[in-house]
């Protein structure tokens, strides 16, 4: 019979080269996430980048700052919303809700890395991916600006710039329900498809001008966020797209751990 410790030995010279392994393989995927997002973030703020984003705040400006959002959103409220409208914005509000969706992008990039070679989930991996870059790059902006232009809901007050008064500049859910919208439209070369998804992707922001809780301007401005992240998170690049799990020691037990390189 072999002593214990010479079970425990041929244990450990299995196990821990694996785990070691495993860790090494994990920590290089984290440095090129890394790098991937760091990409994406000197393309956001590329020149090329910024001039659209300053084009969209400039348009989005001269319709806040004038009778032009109030007059939008009177005519929808008295002369377009109805039961119908109402019907299709309860159905796609849900695109805009973070909680839902994040969670969704990121179980969709690792589905398509552990069926990779089928076509159909390996679409799903990708769109999956480039809807996480999207968010991780347009969040931040998107949100100081809720803040930092100061506008108000149309409950509330007028749509006029007031910096730092109020936190509804832009439009939350519009920025959250255009992206995977936008981010598929960038995976397709057939032009009926890239524009059928151009029309969805501005259906979160519909809603919530004609739930009256923002101003087509605010909208209008969390759309463009979303398009011009989106369009940096296009890019793909050497190495991405990678996905790893194995175990890890937890409280009480032995967890799973995954990680997804996007």
């Amino acid at each position: 019979m072999q002593k214990p410790w010479v079970l425990s030995l041929v244990l450990a010279m299995l196990v821990f080269p694996s785990g070691m392994r495993a860790k090494a393989k994990a920590e290089g995927m984290v440095a090129r996430a890394r790098d991937t997002v760091y990409r994406d973030y000197r393309c956001f703020y590329s020149w090329e980048s910024l001039k659209k984003t300053t084009l969209g705040m400039g348009l989005a400006g001269v319709v806040a700052n004038t009778s032009m959002d109030g007059e939008i959103q009177g005519w929808v409220q008295e002369s377009l919303r109805d039961e119908d409208t109402d019907e299709l914005s309860e159905s796609v509000k849900p695109f805009g809700e973070g909680a839902i969706t994040i969670p969704l992008y990121a179980g969709a990039a690792l589905l398509g890395k552990l069926t990779e070679g089928n076509q159909r989930d390996s679409f799903t991996g990708e769109w999956g991916r480039r809807s996480l870059r999207a968010i991780v790059v347009g969040a931040p902006p998107m949100l100081f600006l809720q803040k930092g232009i100061g506008a108000s809901r149309p409950k509330e007050d007028d749509s006029r710039w007031r910096p730092f008064n109020d936190n509804n500049g832009v439009s939350g859910h519009s920025f959250m329900g255009a992206v995977p919208f936008l981010s598929a439209a960038t995976m397709t070369e057939n032009r009926y498809v890239k524009y059928s998804l151009f029309l969805g992707s501005m259906l979160c922001g519909f809603s919530r001008i004609n739930d009256n809780c923002h101003y087509f301007s605010q909208a209008a401005l969390g759309w463009w966020t979303a398009y011009v992240a989106a369009s940096c998170a296009e890019r793909r690049e050497n190495g991405e797209g990678q996905a790893l799990i194995c175990p890890r020691p937890v409280a009480g037990g032995i967890g799973i751990m995954a990680v997804i390189s996007f």
